[in-house]
C-alpha cells in the first residue's frame, strides 16, 4: 500500500508523465505510416478496457485511508478524477467521467486541465479504475495514438 504526501512537484509529475508515455509512442511509432492495424499492445489494452476515450480533467479528489491516517497526518491511497469525455471510441456514450487511479498501480497525479487518452477498466464493485501509468497517456504525447485509433475503428 502506498501513502503519499499531498504536494506534489510539478517537475516531477512532469518527468512522470513524460516517462509514462514514452512506451505508448513506441507502441505507436510503428503505425505511421497510415496502417490500420494496432500493435498487440494497444489491442491488449483496448480488449481489456471498458473505457477509451479522451478525457479533460475536471476534478481530482483524493482516496483516503482513515485507518492508516493520524492527526495531522492524511494517508492518500490514491486519487478519483473527474472530467469531460470529448472522445469515446470504446465504452457507453457519456459527456462526464469519472475513474480512479491508485498510488499502488500508478505514483503520479494527473493534472487537473489537461487533456489524456485513459484506457479504463472496471474495478469489482463496477467503478472505472486505471491499472497503471500507461492507462493514461496525456494528450500531447497521444496524438500519434488517438490517430491510430480513428484509423482503426473507421477501418
Amino acid at each position: 500500500m502506498s501513502v503519499h504526501a499531498e504536494s506534489v512537484d510539478a517537475e516531477a509529475s512532469s518527468a512522470a508523465l513524460a516517462s509514462g508515455s514514452h512506451q505508448a509512442d513506441a507502441e505507436s511509432t510503428a503505425y505511421d505510416d497510415g496502417s490500420e492495424s494496432l500493435d498487440s499492445t494497444v489491442q491488449d489494452r483496448i480488449a481489456t478496457s471498458e473505457l477509451v476515450a479522451q478525457v479533460k480533467i475536471t476534478g481530482v479528489h483524493r482516496m483516503i485511508d482513515n485507518a492508516l491516517s493520524e492527526p495531522g497526518m492524511v494517508a492518500i491511497l490514491g486519487y478519483v478524477y473527474s472530467g469531460v469525455a470529448e472522445r469515446i471510441w470504446k465504452g457507453a456514450p457519456t459527456n462526464l467521467v469519472a475513474f480512479r487511479l491508485t498510488l499502488d498501480d500508478c505514483d503520479r497525479k494527473l493534472e487537473r486541465g489537461e487533456h489524456y487518452l485513459i484506457f479504463a477498466k472496471a474495478d469489482t464493485q463496477g467503478r472505472l479504475q486505471l491499472s497503471s501509468c500507461e492507462a493514461a497517456v496525456m494528450g500531447a504525447d497521444a496524438a500519434s495514438l488517438l490517430g491510430q485509433l480513428d484509423r482503426y475503428y473507421q477501418g
